[in-house]
């Protein structure tokens, strides 16, 4: 029997099982102009690059497993008079998508990763993480989505809950993806191979760096950004296509604190604890540009 693909949602894209398409593949680089830091003249730029790969196996009509890596690589100033920094995380995907009956489905997926600036790899490098949807079809185009996300961040642990839905318009044009408050989605197919839309991704993450300074051997840094942006989509071939996109960065920081400097926990928009001493100090936000390859399985039996 030939084997069939999952669908899986992941924090960078959300897929429901009403979709007919499951992203395989997606590479993407983004860069920005120059960003003055607050406290002086200098600028940094960020460049960042970054692959998502998700490998879906069927196991039989109700039971799928999850495989796939993601990875993403940052350079930027993280001090003033600083030089620029590289660091980033990788980061191995391992769950199930479970189809309890027509209605209700569920996709709990395990997220170890090690994020750090690749000087060296120890238990400081090491987070552990997961992700649980529950999706509710009300109709083959309207589906509702749950969840809850949790990563063992460096400055104590992380809890995100989160709720959305998925609707494609009877033409099939307009389509609406929200995970709301790390992802939202929204694009009108104008001619068979353009796609425009705007989209929102929210994040915060954390790396450990070695060695920033003697009074500070061991530090992480806190990255905080959300991200608007208005996209064309373009259609090579039924599987591929390129996303070019220009937006901006609302709240944009990227934080440096004792490795010992902890809260007792975070949320979206708190944490829970002492209050944080920043070592550095923030840049501008500004505008933002990314192109992005997507490889996308088409499940249409056409």
């Amino acid at each position: 029997m030939k084997n069939k693909i999952v669908i899986f949602l992941s924090l960078s894209a959300a897929c429901v099982s009403s979709q007919n398409y499951v992203d395989i593949l997606k590479l993407n680089a983004n860069t920005t102009p120059a960003n003055t830091f607050d406290t002086s003249a200098s600028k940094t730029t960020v460049k960042e690059i970054g692959a998502d790969l998700t490998v879906p196996f069927k196991i039989n009509h109700k039971f799928s497993l999850i495989t796939g890596l993601i990875y993403e690589n940052i350079q930027t100033k993280l001090f003033a008079e600083g030089n620029t920094m590289t660091f980033g995380s990788s980061t191995l995907k391992i769950g199930t998508n479970i189809k309890f009956n027509e209605t209700w489905s569920a996709t709990a997926v395990l997220l170890p990763k090690f994020a750090s600036d690749y000087v060296s790899f120890g238990a400081k490098d090491f987070q552990m993480g997961g992700i649980a949807i529950a999706k509710y079809k009300k109709r083959d185009d309207l589906v509702y989505k749950f969840g809850l996300y949790y990563n063992t961040e460096l400055f104590g642990p992380f809890f995100v809950p989160m709720a959305g839905l998925y609707y494609l318009s009877e033409n099939k044009k307009f389509e609406t993806n929200l995970m709301l408050p790390l992802q939202a989605d929204v694009n009108y197919q104008f001619i068979p191979f353009v796609h425009a839309g705007v989209n929102f991704n929210g994040q915060i993450r954390t790396y450990h760096l070695n060695g920033m300074s003697p009074q500070h051997p061991g530090t992480y840094v806190a990255r905080c950004s959300n991200e608007f942006f208005l996209y064309l989509k373009f259609n090579l071939s039924k599987s591929l296509s390129l996303q070019t996109k220009v937006g901006r960065s609302f709240g944009r920081s990227y934080r440096v604190y004792d490795e010992n400097d902890r809260v007792s926990f975070g949320l979206p928009a708190t944490f829970i604890g002492h209050k944080r001493q920043q070592l550095n100090s923030d840049f501008s936000d500004g505008l933002l540009f990314q192109f992005s390859l997507l490889y996308r399985f088409n499940l249409d039996k056409s």
